[in-house]
């Protein structure tokens, strides 16, 4: 499994293989240390996703990298520091990281998808250029219990 933040945690807690990739090694370092003290089987590697990875996962998410807009109730200075272009791109190299983690997954296998903005130009929009039939999704926008606003879908890789 590829992941890209403390979801590993969750995930590993509950048997799942964890493979964790990060550009950055500090935040991959705090993740290991974390998954050492509660004796968690996670394996973290510093890759940037722009550029494939030469492995095959039966199971990728992909937590991309995003505006954050769905953050705006905890982090309301995101609403000043994003500009006209912002989205646009965001979604360019949301496209390109989906693309070379697909290219990851085993034939068969699942991709999930998430990003933590509710626009259908880092959401659903991106996961359309991949081509993948869309097995479910999941919008929460808008939030209804004070929770981030996000999108995600699951994916299945063609045979």
């Amino acid at each position: 499994m590829l992941f890209r933040s403390g979801k590993s945690f969750r995930l590993a807690s509950r048997g799942a293989r964890v493979f964790a990739t990060d550009l950055d090694d500090s935040r991959l370092d705090r993740l290991r240390d974390g998954a050492e003290r509660l004796d968690l089987p996670v394996w973290a590697e510093v890759h940037d996703w722009s550029t494939p990875l030469a492995r095959r996962f039966p199971v990728a998410l992909v937590d991309a990298p995003c505006t954050g807009l769905g953050t705006l109730r905890r982090h309301p200075d995101i609403r000043w520091r994003r500009r006209a272009g912002d989205i646009a791109a965001a979604a360019e190299r949301q496209r390109r990281i989906l693309a070379n983690v697909a290219a990851s997954v085993e034939p068969g296998g699942v991709l999930v998808y998430a990003v933590c903005s509710p626009e259908p130009e880092e959401g659903s929009e991106v996961a359309a250029t991949l081509g993948w039939p869309v097995e479910a999704t999941f919008d929460n926008a808008p939030a209804v219990q004070g929770e981030d606003a996000f999108w995600a879908c699951r994916m299945r890789a063609p045979m």
